[in-house]
């Protein structure tokens, strides 16, 4: 299920773990071989092999129990036997295992692992029907297991979303993948102890150990160890292999490759540089399919998807990276899941259907919305697993079922571009509703130098309003905003590997977001200032304009459509009319003012935010303030400062009274807060700021960023807040020594807790929220 979430988030590169991403691929490069056309490599463990079995204990009475039930599993179902037992056969016949006598392992020193397997089978799969999978994840007598001790690689190629991005950016293609792909790739001897199956033909034989000798499915590392191979391939050969090298890095996912070309004879050249570097390799093609029969002339029929008798039917359908494609008509297809007669009623069942739509590229984003929509309400009415729908959601459920059941495959061409193309652009929508999601989708439009227009869908994200946070119809626009802002920086990135995109036009139907996007982010409330500014920040060479909510496609995705609807709404597929005219000019950037705009600062919340929005590039200068040790001196000096910087900035409303006011003693004293973590905790910020862990002394403090941006120490219980700065050190020592003894010992464990200042006085210089007990 979590696959299907999974899908709607825009791709992104995560820097977590990075440590051990960098340890793997440093044990990959010093110890990966090619010899006589085999990668040769290391399993990537984060201990010392000769140490792994004092950690790692015993496996084999487990894997025996499992054996035995995965045996009696196979005996009453005689047809999964023998393919089961086919398989097995194949994997020894292939040189891929071999039986070795399990007497010369020493399981009490030696480094042995015994790996549980069970089958899994797809009868609609044209080569392989079943296969085995190998648990790599079952825990030994010590609650340990393989995996455990396996480093996790990097991923080294492009995700699924971009592959079939640049799918639908050339003329010609074709698509094949890569035998055995995990397989080809040896395991280094010594590593093999670790990689063990049990296996017998039949209960009245004695139960034999295989030792698988090759990178196999099932361990964690198994992915990144084939996968980099491949990079490895295309490094190497690049020169000789250009063509080959760019297919490998940029259009192959795991085993599949989708390569594409506008030239057909560059297309067969590239076929023809990509058999001869994966042969290099040891890698082995099959399964090839081309939407132009003269590119796979040379490829023997065994080694092709369709024979000729498939050849001779109308349709030629294969599945790849989980999209229907029509390689004779050259269309992508979309179909609604199998529906039966009965209708799921339970909550588990209706989640276990939903959850069968796979739209990686969001083409049919409104049908995913109404889906998720229903999935929401049902985690909203807390209904048990297995209990029966309530009438209303019964109804709601049952609608789009029946909706969904009449709903006709929809096929649309996979070629987007024009021939003789003289003007691409990218095109996005952004919109939300208050009752059901937002969303944002992309569109390619393309002009040829005869003033044709073609105007096709590309991508779609949606996301389903939060229950537990209620927000206002512009907060939900901005958000649709940002998830466009993510959205069309990717699909720009991808694109340019391919083609050059002459400019990118952003709409929304809100004005109010509109203007908070032109609007300093200093000037906005906390919430929308962030999300203003990762906007400005990713579309800063783009154009952002208003449209019509009528003419705005986004529209569909935040209210959802009906399956059976779907097909017949032009506004969804082929986007508003004004594009498909050949005079259409981008739109001028649209000039907004920040007057009578929600979610403003007040004027002396903005001259403090103004000068306190602080960056990891450029930092402000509150040294002046060295020179004063009091506290309360620096608090109002400082708020000095500030009014003067509002009224200069405000011609209304300017602040003229001589005292000070509580609001500007606040402002001044968070904006000093603020500089001083700024400038002894940078690191410490910027790590709480990119989700990563803290890894200083303070990280015991639970420290979190608040809404004013300051560093302070969490728990889910009464706070109580305490500061000190530059006071004479006898008030500073009675002040820490106030403090429950855990949290002071923690604040003077801490290198950046005190600093001395002139001798006579101590700085500390974070903001804690210290904790006391009930």
């Amino acid at each position: 299920m979590s696959l299907f979430w999974k899908t709607e988030d825009v791709p992104q590169v995560f820097t977590e773990k990075v440590s051990e991403h960098e340890a793997c691929e440093q044990m990959f490069q010093e110890n990966v071989q090619l010899t006589n056309n085999q990668f040769e490599v290391a399993l990537p463990l984060k201990l010392p092999l000769d140490s792994v079995n004092d950690t790692l204990g015993d496996s084999l009475y487990l894997a025996l129990k499992r054996f035995h039930n995965l045996e009696n599993r196979l005996h009453k179902d005689p047809v999964l036997l023998k393919l089961y037992k086919d398989f097995i056969h194949e994997y020894l016949e292939l040189g891929h295992g071999s039986k070795i006598d399990i007497a010369q392992y020493d399981l009490n020193s030696d480094p042995v692992y015994f790996l549980p397997h069970h089958p899994v089978v797809r009868m609609d799969k044209k080569s392989t029907k079943c296969r085995a999978v190998f648990d790599a994840s079952m825990k030994t007598n010590k609650k340990v297991s393989l995996n455990n001790l396996l480093l996790n690689g990097p991923v080294v190629q492009k995700e699924l979303f971009d592959i079939l991005i640049l799918f639908r950016f050339e003329q010609y293609v074709f698509v094949t993948d890569i035998k055995h792909m995990f397989r080809a790739v040896s395991l280094n001897e010594k590593y093999r102890p670790l990689q063990n199956i049990l296996w017998r033909d039949s209960p009245d034989n004695n139960v034999e150990c295989i030792q698988l000798n090759t990178v196999t499915y099932g361990l964690k590392s198994s992915s990144y160890l084939a996968t980099r191979c491949l990079i490895e391939l295309a490094d190497r050969y690049a020169e000789d292999f250009p063509l080959a090298s760019s297919i490998l890095k940029n259009q192959t996912y795991v085993d599949d490759i989708l390569a594409t070309n506008d030239s057909l004879d560059a297309l067969i050249e590239s076929k023809e540089q990509l058999c001869k570097l994966l042969d290099l390799g040891g890698f082995q093609l099959h399964k090839w399919s081309s939407n132009r029969v003269e590119a796979l002339h040379d490829i023997p029929t065994d080694k092709q998807y369709f024979d000729s008798i498939d050849l001779e039917k109308t349709n030629l359908c294969i599945k790849t990276l989980g999209v229907n494609y029509d390689i004779k008509s050259d269309t992508l297809t979309l179909s609604a899941p199998n529906t039966g007669t009965n209708i799921p009623d339970t909550k588990r069942e209706v989640l276990s259907f939903i959850s069968k739509f796979f739209d990686p590229l969001g083409l049919a984003g409104p049908l995913v919305v109404s889906a998720k929509v229903i999935m929401q309400k049902l985690w909203e009415a807390r209904l048990e697993w297995d209990s029966i729908l309530n009438d209303d959601l019964r109804k709601l459920w049952r609608e789009f079922y029946k909706s969904l059941s009449i709903m006709a495959p929809m096929s649309f061409n996979r070629y987007v571009c024009l021939q003789n193309a003289t003007c691409l652009q990218l095109i996005g929508f952004a919109d939300a509703s208050s009752s059901a999601a937002y969303g944002c989708c992309v569109y390619l439009r393309v002009v040829d130098s005869t003033g044709n227009v073609n105007v096709s869908l590309l991508c779609s994200k949606s996301r389903v309003n939060p229950i537990k946070q209620s927000l206002t119809v512009p907060r939900l626009e901005l958000n649709a905003a940002l998830l466009l802002a993510k959205l069309i920086t990717r699909v720009h990135d991808t694109l340019s590997l391919k083609k050059t995109i002459n400019n990118v036009v952003l709409y929304s139907d809100s004005q109010i977001v509109l203007a908070w996007i032109q609007t300093n982010a200093a000037k906005l409330n906390t919430y929308v200032a962030n999300r203003v500014k990762e906007i400005s920040q990713l579309t800063s060479k783009y154009t952002w304009a208003y449209v019509n909510t009528h003419e705005n496609p986004a529209d569909c995705l935040s209210q959802g459509v009906l399956p059976h609807e779907l097909e017949s709404n032009q506004l969804w597929w082929t986007a508003p009319l004004f594009l498909h005219d050949s005079k259409y000019v981008a739109p001028q950037q649209e000039q907004y003012t920040a007057d009578g705009l929600p979610e403003v600062r007040r004027s002396s919340e903005f001259s403090s935010a103004m000068v306190c929005t602080l960056s990891d590039k450029a930092d402000i200068n509150l040294d002046f303030l060295d020179k004063y040790s009091d506290i309360n001196k620096m608090q109002r000096v400082l708020a000095y400062i500030l009014r003067f910087c509002s009224n200069t900035r405000t011609k209304t409303d300017k602040i003229k009274h001589n005292f000070i006011s509580s609001s500007e003693l606040n402002s001044s004293l968070n904006l000093i807060l603020r500089y001083e973590q700024q400038k002894f905790m940078k690191n410490e910020l910027h790590s709480l700021k990119c989700n990563n862990t803290v890894k200083s002394n303070i990280k015991a403090l639970y420290p979190f960023i608040d809404d004013r941006g300051l560093l302070r120490e969490g728990k889910k219980v009464i706070h109580k807040c305490i500061v000190c700065w530059k006071l004479e050190k006898n008030v500073s020592q009675q002040l820490m020594g106030s403090l429950p003894h855990d949290r002071r010992n923690a604040l003077y464990r801490s290198r950046f807790s005190l600093n001395k200042v002139h001798n006579v006085t101590y700085l500390i210089i974070i903001q804690f929220t210290f904790l006391f007990t009930m």
